[in-house]
């Protein structure tokens, strides 16, 4: 058998290609069903594919079939997906002056949180990031959320398929050998492509670790994303620095509760795991993509859409668990604006409107909510920020700085959805010598060892492989 002259198979040898993409032994055994048939297979196939063709999808489906490991989701692929969209799309450079400023802002920003709270400042480093280091420090977590959800789609997408694959002729099943090892790696595949897409997005969108309404970076540091946090200044009429250490203090408010208070992070996590594990496939969609489909070209599988395979009915485990979460990212987002909005009063002047600004975009306006809908097939609309924001209000007011961040210690000392609507109700129902009863058996948990955690460098997240690791780094 030929080759052309650069070594790749000959084009016109449909025996030959086969090898090329399916190995010796498949490749035999699906001329052996053509010969079978009393077929010619390269005759036979003349009319599917000419050359050329043929050529581009071999290499498309080596691609697909390349390793995807164990998963449902192909995380090389994904990454490699997201760092390619922003280095042709959204590429960002970080200058020195950029970082220092961000840190800088970052530093400031805790000083003038110790006025403010009593929870302690993070021990890992204040860090400044191009686009690209935030996906590398995101992706963990990125993977910890959307692997349940992957493998209920690969399980739904691959049953289809094999239905589809018993009303082919012989001869073409042969071509796609076992339906379910091909489509597990197809869509392993499929996934990557799509979620990295996804962590572009939120890379593109982000001003810092928490912003996307999820904390997806892990350990005990505090970071910034200037480009974006500049696109978004550039919107408003406002200075620069000024919206920088606006975001600076949001930010470090933020990696100072989820650094201190050790449930909240996996609370957050898990109730999304929670959702995500009762989510149902609309298998008629993914049928009706694959009727449509011409199935003599498998690379045409990688043209089904799977962001919109979501059933829209939520299951009341579902529902209750998607209560739950923006009920506990309202707490979050309140005390955070509270927090911030008391840190800035003195120095910043444009502090009113930057609140309303910031809590409009974390309640409507998130980038990360077309995300978590179209991927997660969660509509994430913490609707109570405001009233939270109001409750830590009256927290400060009622039990004093101390004892209103000390409501953190445990999940069960923190106001329901039903006392937000009406925040005085949790001050009235109870004396101040109830609460001070149940925080004094908490506020050890939460106070204590900040001595020992002050000089435990375990927590502190490892720079990307991309990026400027040292010079984005602020070791204090």
């Amino acid at each position: 058998m030929s080759q052309e002259p650069n070594g790749t198979p000959d084009p016109n040898n449909f025996e030959q290609m086969l090898r090329a993409i399916l190995g010796e032994e498949a490749a035999q055994e699906v001329v052996r069903a053509f010969e079978q048939e009393g077929v010619d297979p390269n005759a036979q196939m003349a009319h599917v594919f000419n050359g050329q063709d043929f050529t581009v999808i071999s290499q498309q489906i080596q691609d697909l079939l390349g390793s995807s490991g164990d998963g449902a989701v192909n995380w090389n692929i994904a990454e490699q997906v997201a760092r390619e969209t922003i280095a042709a799309k959204h590429l960002d450079q970080l200058t020195a002056a950029d970082g220092d400023a961000a840190r800088n802002a970052l530093r400031t920003a805790s000083l003038w949180l110790d006025a403010a709270c009593e929870l302690d400042p993070t021990t890992g480093p204040n860090m400044a990031w191009m686009r690209l280091d935030w996906v590398a420090h995101s992706l963990p977590t990125f993977k910890r959320l959307f692997d349940p959800v992957g493998a209920n789609i690969a399980r739904a997408v691959s049953e289809s398929f094999e239905v589809q694959v018993e009303h082919m002729p012989p001869e073409m099943q042969g071509i796609f050998g076992d339906p379910a090892q091909i489509m597990g790696k197809v869509l392993a595949s499929m996934l990557g492509v799509q979620y990295g897409a996804a962590l572009a997005e939120l890379a593109t969108a982000s001003f810092g670790t928490t912003d996307t309404g999820l904390p997806l970076m892990e350990g005990s540091s505090a970071a910034l994303v200037p480009s974006n946090i500049l696109g978004f200044a550039q919107e408003l009429d406002i200075e620069y620095s000024e919206v920088l250490a606006y975001v600076a203090v949001r930010e470090a408010a933020a990696a100072r509760l989820y650094t201190r208070v050790p449930w909240l992070r996996a609370r957050v996590l898990d109730t999304v795991a929670e959702f995500a594990q009762g989510i149902t496939i609309n298998t008629e969609a993914i049928e009706e993509q694959l009727r449509d489909l011409p199935m003599d070209d498998p690379t045409s599988m990688q043209e089904i859409d799977l962001s919109g395979v979501f059933s829209l009915d939520l299951s009341e485990t579902q529902a209750d668990a998607l209560a739950r979460l923006e009920h506990l990212i309202s707490l979050v987002e309140g005390w955070i604006s509270e927090i911030s909005a008391r840190a800035v009063a003195p120095h910043l002047p444009n502090a009113v409107p930057l609140r309303e600004m910031f809590t409009r975009r974390s309640a409507t306006n998130n980038p990360a909510k077309h995300v978590w809908e179209t991927q997660l097939g969660m509509q994430l609309v913490p609707r109570q920020i405001r009233d939270a924001a109001k409750f830590w209000q009256l927290a400060l007011d009622k039990l004093g700085a101390q004892d209103r961040d000390a409501l953190w210690a445990h999940p069960d000392l923190l106001p329901s959805s039903e006392v937000l609507n009406n925040p005085e109700e949790f001050f009235v129902t109870q004396t101040s010598s109830d609460i001070e009863v149940e925080l004094d058996s908490f506020l050890a948990n939460l106070f204590s060892d900040s001595d020992d955690s002050s000089t435990d460098q375990s927590d502190i997240p490892h720079e990307p492989k991309f990026g400027d690791s040292e010079k984005d780094t602020d070791k204090e």
